[in-house]
């Protein structure tokens, strides 16, 4: 571990000091630049927000520990992934995420959340890129049947994620009005974490397994 270095955001606890005291995330958090959709450049400073999000959208919330712990490790990687292969399975910054993530959270909500945070817009870029509505209600469906009861927890987290200054608020609008019609009556932010998590199965056409890959075809802009 190394020392932690100046952030433009307060870490809270034991857990989250851990976490920035390993040389891989204080690496990636100091990768960036100015682009689309990311216009404040360095990972440390898009955390920086949306920490600010959790705590002006939801700072009295019982996930609120599990919505900064996802806020911390979901981009940090993205200068772990190779631009000369697809930025898929193994090789999307999600996914990456969520392995390293896995060495300190045994929280398997935190988990799907970091690997997939980047699905539900993925989904929406089906219909708004492509005018494949139809496609993007498809993928969004394997989503939320995969997110069983995370997907509350999912929603705040795009919720916070999205919030930002350069991204598209049409995305996590579409996808929250998608998820709100087609709620199983199963799913509800009371349930125990990880009550109704499914094993491995299939969803449409896609497959759903934590280990080895990761299933589902990343595009998000970097």
């Amino acid at each position: 571990m190394n020392p932690i270095p100046p952030l433009p955001f307060t870490l809270e606890t034991d857990l989250e000091r851990e976490i920035a005291a390993q040389p891989r995330w204080q690496t990636g958090v100091e990768w960036g630049r100015p682009r689309h959709g990311h216009p404040e450049g360095l990972i440390k400073s898009h955390i920086a927000v949306v920490l600010a999000n959790v705590d002006r959208f939801y700072p009295d919330d019982p996930e609120r520990d599990k919505l900064r712990l996802t806020a911390l490790i979901h981009d940090a990687f993205k200068h772990e992934v190779n631009l000369d292969d697809p930025r898929t399975d193994e090789n999307h910054h999600g996914t990456i995420a969520g392995r390293f993530a896995e060495g300190f959270i045994q929280d398997d909500q935190i988990l799907d959340v970091i690997e997939l945070h980047d699905e539900a817009f993925n989904a929406w870029q089906r219909g708004n890129r492509d005018d494949r509505w139809d496609a993007g209600e498809r993928r969004a469906a394997a989503l939320v049947s995969r997110l069983g009861d995370t997907a509350d927890l999912y929603l705040k987290f795009y919720h916070c994620d999205n919030e930002t200054e350069g991204k598209d608020q049409q995305c996590f609008e579409w996808f929250r009005d998608y998820v709100e019609r087609n709620r199983p009556p199963t799913l509800n932010s009371n349930s125990d974490a990880g009550a109704s998590r499914p094993g491995n199965c299939l969803q449409s056409s896609l497959k759903w397994v934590r280990f080895p890959p990761a299933s589902l075809s990343k595009q998000h802009v970097m």
